[in-house]
C-alpha cells in the first residue's frame, strides 16, 4: 500500500507567496495613505481650534475696549480726563509691522475695568526667530500712562501661530469704513489719510484720527493662518483678500504645499 505525504506544491507556495507580498505591499500603501490624511485633517483641525479660541478672547477684549469705570478717572494713578482716555479706546495702524507681505495691520486698544487699572493691549505680527513666518504676538500694559509707563504683563507672547494675514477695519453705525482712526502708534498709511488733520468735537480740538475713535462702532476682523507643515501633495498658488478694497489686503502667494484658511468675526464695540 502507497503511503501519501501530504503539503504543499511549489506552485502552491509561490502563489500564496505573491499573496502575501500583494497583502502587504496593500497595507503599507493604505496606511501611508491613510497616516497622510491624518497628519492633513489634524492639522486643518488644529487651524480651526486656534482661530475659534483666539478670535473668542480677541472678540472679548474689542467688547471691552472704551469700558471705563466710573471711578477710574478719579481714583487712578495716571491722573487723566475722559477727553485723554478716550483718545486711546482703539487704534488701528494699516501695514505697520505687516508680517511678511507687508499687509497686516497693527492693533492697539485701551480699557478699564477697576478704579485703579487700566490695560493697554496691542496686536502685531513678529517673525519666528530664524524663520520666515510670522505669529500674531500680544503686548498687555497694566496703567501705561502713570509716571514711569506701567508695568508689561505680558511682552511679545505668541498668541496666534503662524499666521499670513491679520485685517482690521473699523466702521461707524452706517457701516462706513473709519480711517484713518489712531492717536498713538500711527504709521505712513494714517498720514496720508489726514491723521493730524484737526477737527472739532464735543471735547475740543482733536485730530482726525483722534475724533474718528468716538465714531467706531463695529470692528470686523480677518485672520489668515497656514498650516505648520505642508499639507498637500502638489504646490498650488494661493490668493488672499481680506476686506473691501481699497482697505485690508490683496496677497497673491506663489505655489506651495501649505493649507491656507481665512476666519471672519464682526464685533460690535458696544463701549466706543
Amino acid at each position: 500500500m502507497r503511503k501519501q505525504n501530504s503539503g504543499f506544491t511549489l506552485a502552491e507556495v509561490l502563489v500564496a507567496t505573491v499573496i502575501g507580498i500583494i497583502s502587504i505591499a496593500a497595507a503599507f500603501a493604505s496606511y501611508g495613505y491613510f497616516n497622510k490624511s491624518y497628519k492633513s485633517i489634524s492639522q486643518k483641525a488644529n487651524i480651526n481650534n486656534t482661530a475659534r479660541e483666539s478670535l473668542s478672547i480677541l472678540t472679548k477684549e474689542l467688547r471691552n475696549a472704551g469700558y471705563v469705570d466710573p471711578n477710574y478717572l478719579a481714583n487712578s494713578p495716571e491722573n487723566r480726563t475722559e477727553r485723554t482716555v478716550r483718545m486711546d479706546f482703539i487704534s488701528v495702524s494699516s501695514k505697520r509691522f505687516g508680517g511678511k507681505y507687508g499687509q497686516s495691520d497693527y492693533l492697539q486698544l485701551w480699557y478699564s475695568n477697576s478704579a485703579k487699572e487700566s490695560h493697554y493691549i496691542v496686536y502685531m505680527l513678529q517673525k519666528y526667530q530664524n524663520s520666515n513666518d510670522y505669529y500674531l504676538a500680544k503686548y498687555a500694559t497694566l496703567n501705561r500712562h502713570q509716571p514711569g509707563g506701567g508695568k508689561m504683563y505680558m511682552r511679545n507672547e505668541l498668541f496666534i501661530p503662524y499666521v499670513e494675514d491679520f485685517q482690521v477695519i473699523l466702521k461707524d453705525k452706517e457701516g462706513k469704513i473709519l480711517v484713518p482712526v489712531c492717536n498713538s502708534g500711527c504709521g505712513s498709511v494714517e498720514d496720508s489719510q489726514g491723521k493730524g488733520t484737526v477737527v472739532n468735537t464735543k471735547y475740543g480740538q482733536l485730530t482726525k484720527g483722534q475724533a474718528n475713535v468716538d465714531l467706531v462702532h463695529t470692528a470686523e476682523i480677518y485672520l489668515t493662518l497656514r498650516s505648520p507643515k505642508e499639507v498637500y501633495a502638489k504646490a498650488k498658488p494661493t490668493k488672499i483678500i481680506n476686506g473691501e478694497s481699497p482697505h485690508g489686503s490683496n496677497i497673491n502667494i506663489p505655489a506651495d504645499k501649505y493649507h491656507r484658511e481665512t476666519f471672519f468675526v464682526s464685533v460690535h464695540t458696544r463701549n466706543l
